[in-house]
């Protein structure tokens, strides 16, 4: 079985899909991250090519057009960045321009998901063991 984490930001097209590439790349085994918008553009922005480009997260970044939130059935984690989605956990970025910094405050954060990741897995099956 795999988890799902969906990252959601307004248009779908630059922050998800940074944090969808970066968690694929970090994220522990049975772990899958995607993107949506709440209000999807019809196409994939410059910006998160131009920030992945030369990075080993590149080769992960979703290159379909976004999609809308209800696309993405039963996800095990919401992550909503700089906007509001119920029930969502809710990243407010410091950087909110498309630079470096921006990517670099994904790539820690998104380290920091795969780290609870692994602890869930962890717990998961110290319960299953009956531990």
């Amino acid at each position: 079985m795999t988890d799902t984490v969906l990252f959601v930001c307004p248009q779908g097209a630059g922050m998800s899909r940074i944090a969808a590439a970066w968690l694929n790349l970090v994220a522990p085994p049975g772990w899958h991250a995607t993107s949506a918008g709440i209000q999807p553009q019809p196409q994939l922005g410059s910006n998160a090519p131009r920030l992945l480009a030369g990075t080993p997260a590149e080769r992960l970044l979703d290159p379909e057009p976004p999609r809308p939130i209800s696309a993405i059935t039963s996800p095990t984690c919401v992550v909503a960045i700089c906007c509001d989605v119920p029930d969502a956990e809710r990243w407010d970025l410091t950087e909110r321009e498309f630079t470096d910094g921006l990517r670099d405050e994904i790539r820690l954060r998104t380290e920091v998901l795969a780290g609870r990741c692994r602890q869930l897995e962890a717990d998961d099956k110290l319960h299953e063991s009956g531990a």
